[in-house]
């Protein structure tokens, strides 16, 4: 398991946007920007209204990049992971709770009365397996945290 650096964490509560990036099964990426969501020091937990491109491929291929970056200080981690469908009903109506407020600071209630096309979101969460720097003075290609289980050494080709 790895754990989110504090410099990310930090950078994530100042910069409040990510990027999330995902392929699909037919290896066509897809970027998408969230500014509602809550992590903890192993995991980044966001909604997902729509259902969409992201939402499917998620479906087919759990890995995804998360980004974070400070584009005033030129500086920014990328996240390498899976995520997985928090399907526990009473965890998922806790976090999507937090995950609203944090955002509006509204009930999430009254954050779902404003978009129409919404039902009930899922709950999507990410666990971290790589983390490299992003920063022009930095070597990104090597990782600044690694999970060291086989399928994350087998994909990411470190020994």
């Amino acid at each position: 398991m790895v754990i989110i650096p504090k410099q990310i964490s930090d950078m994530m509560s100042t910069q409040k946007f990510i990027v999330v990036g995902s392929i699909d099964i037919n290896g066509m990426c897809n970027l998408s920007p969230r500014t509602a969501f809550y992590f903890t020091e192993n995991a980044i937990y966001w909604l997902d209204f729509f259902k969409h491109k992201s939402h499917y491929n998620f479906i087919n291929v759990p890995w995804i990049s998360v980004a974070v970056f400070d584009k005033e200080n030129l500086k920014g981690y990328q996240m390498k992971g899976k995520v997985s469908f928090v399907t526990n009903e009473k965890e998922k109506a806790r976090m999507i709770d937090v995950i609203s407020r944090s955002a509006t600071g509204k009930t999430c209630s009254k954050v779902f009365e404003r978009i129409t096309l919404a039902n009930q979101p899922e709950l999507i969460m990410f666990k971290p397996h790589a983390v490299y720097s992003l920063n022009p003075a930095e070597d990104s290609g090597i990782a600044i945290a690694i999970d060291n289980d086989p399928e994350t050494v087998s994909l990411l080709g470190v020994k």
